[in-house]
């Protein structure tokens, strides 16, 4: 009996149908960059996919799609009443349920993360009809927080507006949608200006000499052990390796268990496997080119695991003055 695919795997099956360029417009429009590397990690990972496969999840995206403008016409319940003349009850329901369990398919979906009392300042200002339509599309407890924010003299009108809402172009819904995502993002971004912060001290810390590295992380680990461990992870990234002699990596090799290091380089680009296979014997690096090879579809967090292990690894040989991690603020070589 075959698996049934994740929402992302079905993602890949769509993009690969509709072809590379038309997939890149539409991963570029209409994905954040953590969704895009997910779904293009996936692409890269993927099987074979059987026509049957490919042909159910491209006519379960149209029935998604075409529930979606109903929804957007006039909500959920005439959605469900035009899907149901369609394709019957069992599969109108089937498609509404798919549709309701995830927020980013519905219409104002990054405001349903908002906290009520912030997403009421934020719409205060807007005309009575767009917070009633805002509203409308948001889940009841939310909204009812919401408009229980508003300023008084707006709550009622906002109220009638909604009890008389009908059927909305779903033109207007999304470029009402885009208009306030714009908002929102801008006032984020004002916001969050800041100097300083992690990325700022470990590029302070890579310039700096080892005895001056280490000092301060000593200091860090008795103030703020947490904090002190982050700056450590970002001290080294497992892409790094690439900077290291040929004699430390090998070195590091000793350390590391196979099977962490295929895990590993499954995520990794050329250049690391290229330098980690040159340090190996021929018939390791095959074996290890085997392993990647046969492991099949892993998930990107085990990768991501697995490199901070070796990084680890790497940075405690480190400190033991078993390899060098070359700096700046240090000479190369020291005759």
């Amino acid at each position: 009996m075959a698996r049934t695919l994740t929402g992302v795997e079905k993602a890949a099956v769509l993009l690969l149908a509709l072809g590379a360029d038309l997939s890149s417009q539409v991963l570029r429009q209409n994905f954040y960059d953590e969704d895009i590397e997910r779904i293009t990690y996936t692409i890269s990972n993927m099987g074979r996919v059987s026509p049957e496969t490919r042909d159910n999840i491209l006519t379960e995206f149209e029935d998604l799609y075409q529930a979606k403008q109903y929804i957007l016409q006039g909500g959920i319940k005439y959605a469900k009443e035009l899907l149901e003349k369609t394709v019957g009850p069992n599969r109108a329901s089937e498609i509404i349920k798919k549709l309701t369990s995830t927020s980013k398919i519905l219409p104002f979906s990054a405001l349903r993360k908002t906290e009520p009392r912030y997403l009421a300042n934020f719409i205060r200002d807007e005309h009575p009809q767009t917070i009633a339509m805002i509203l409308a599309y948001l889940e009841p407890n939310q909204a009812s927080a919401c408009l229980s924010m508003l300023p008084q003299e707006i709550r009622a009108d906002v109220a009638r507006r909604i009890a008389l809402m009908d059927k909305t172009s779903p033109e207007v819904v999304q470029d009402v949608e885009k208009i306030l995502e714009r908002k929102m993002a801008a006032l984020v971004q004002q916001e969050s200006y800041t100097v300083g912060g992690l990325q700022a001290l470990v590029k302070i810390l890579n310039q700096a000499d080892r005895a001056t590295e280490k000092k301060i992380l000593e200091e860090l680990e008795y103030d703020d052990p947490g904090l002190a461990e982050e700056v450590r992870q970002q001290m080294f990234i497992f892409e790094d390796i690439v900077k290291l002699d040929d004699i430390s990596i090998q070195r590091i090799l000793r350390e590391v268990d196979n099977k962490v290091l295929a895990l590993a380089l499954r995520g990794a680009n050329e250049s690391v496997r290229e330098r980690i296979y040159k340090n190996q014997s021929q018939r390791a690096s095959q074996m290890l080119k085997e392993e990647i090879e046969f492991m099949g579809p892993v998930r990107l967090r085990e990768v991501e695991e697995a490199q901070q292990r070796i990084v680890k690894i790497i940075r405690s040989l480190d400190e033991a003055g078993e390899i060098v991690i070359s700096r700046g603020g240090e000479d190369a070589l020291v005759i």
